[in-house]
C-alpha cells in the first residue's frame, strides 16, 4: 500500500482540526507550493493564525514538528514537479530540431534495451498466462494510460471477448463496474507511470483486495503498483522532453500482445473472420 500524501493526511484528518487549524489547513491546501518555499512565519503570518496553532495542526496530521512537515512537503512536490524541473534544465540548452529528434528516438532505443534486459523470462511467461487465463479482462489507465490500455484492450478482444477498459473521459468510478463483478477467475491489467494517477492505483488495490489477480505494467519497483500486482512489468520509459515515453510502453505493450496472440489457439481463426468483415470498409490504394 503506498504512503499517504500530505493532502490525503490532511483531508483525512480535518474533521477533527479546531476552527484554527482548518484555517490553516486550508491555507496549505490552497497553495502547497508556496508552503513548502516558505518558513513557519511567513506562512502563518499570511495564514493569519499564530506558530502555536500551525505546530498543533502538523501534529494532529502526524508530523512530530513543523521542520519534518515542511520537508515531507517538498519531498511530495519534488516528484511531481520533477519533470518540469528536467524540462527546464533541457530548455535552456541549445539543440537543434534534428539533434533533438535524434536523441528522442536513441532515447527510446535505449528504453526498449534496458526493458528487454532487466525482464525475466519467467515474468513474461507469467503476464502471458495470466491474460490467456482469464475469463474476463479489465485494462485500468487513465490520462495518457487510457489510450495505451484501449489499445491493449482493443487487441486482446481478438482473443477475448471479455476486455473492457475506462473509456476517455470517464474516472475511476467507472471502473468499479466492471470490478464489481470479478472474482479470481478474472484479470485487472494496470497501467500507470509517472506522473501515477490516483485512480488507476486505487482500482488495481480494490480489485486485488477482493482476490482479483492484478498484472502491472509499470516503470520501477517504487512504483505504487509494485506492492499490488501479482506480476509486475518494469518498463524502461524515461523521456528528455517530457514525464514518460509513451513509445517506449506501447512498443512493449504490442510486443506483449504478440506473444499472447501467438500463444493462442484461437488467434487465426479471429483473424480471418475480422479479415472477411473489414473488406467492405477497406480502402484500396
Amino acid at each position: 500500500m503506498s504512503t499517504p500524501t500530505i493532502t490525503t493526511k490532511i483531508k483525512e484528518k480535518y474533521p477533527t482540526l479546531s476552527r484554527t487549524q482548518k484555517v490553516f489547513a486550508d491555507f496549505v491546501l490552497s497553495d502547497p507550493v508556496k508552503m513548502a518555499s516558505v518558513s513557519i512565519h511567513v506562512a502563518v503570518e499570511e495564514a493569519g493564525v499564530s506558530s502555536a496553532t500551525a505546530n498543533r495542526f502538523v501534529r494532529s496530521v502526524g508530523y512530530k514538528n513543523y521542520a519534518s512537515f515542511r520537508a515531507d512537503l517538498i519531498q511530495n512536490l519534488g516528484a511531481a514537479y520533477e519533470p518540469v524541473y528536467r524540462l527546464r534544465q533541457d530548455m535552456s540548452q541549445k539543440m537543434s530540431a534534428d539533434g533533438i529528434v535524434a536523441n528522442i528516438l536513441r532515447e527510446d532505443i535505449e528504453n526498449l534495451a534496458e526493458t528487454i534486459g532487466s525482464v525475466e523470462p519467467a515474468t513474461w511467461r507469467a503476464a502471458v498466462d495470466a491474460i490467456r487465463k482469464a475469463r474476463r479482462i479489465f485494462v485500468n489507465g487513465f490520462d495518457n494510460g487510457a489510450a495505451l490500455a484501449q489499445i491493449l484492450a482493443n487487441g486482446l478482444l481478438r482473443i477475448n471477448p471479455h476486455v473492457h477498459a475506462v473509456s476517455g473521459g470517464s474516472g475511476g468510478f467507472a471502473g468499479l463496474r466492471h470490478i464489481v463483478g470479478m472474482d479470481g477467475r478474472d484479470l485487472v491489467i494496470a497501467i500507470a507511470f509517472p506522473r501515477y494517477i490516483k485512480d488507476t492505483v486505487r482500482l488495481a488495490a480494490l480489485a486485488r483486495s477482493r482476490g482479483v489477480p492484478v498484472l502491472s505494467i509499470t516503470d520501477s519497483h517504487r512504483s505504487p503498483l509494485a506492492a499490488i500486482g501479482d506480476v509486475n512489468l518494469y518498463i524502461a520509459a524515461r523521456r528528455q522532453f517530457g514525464t514518460v515515453s509513451n513509445a517506449a510502453i506501447l512498443a512493449v505493450i504490442e510486443s506483449l500482445l504478440g506473444a499472447v496472440l501467438h500463444a493462442h489457439p484461437a488467434t487465426i481463426r479471429h483473424a480471418e473472420a475480422f479479415a472477411e468483415l473489414t473488406l467492405p470498409w477497406i480502402e484500396s490504394p
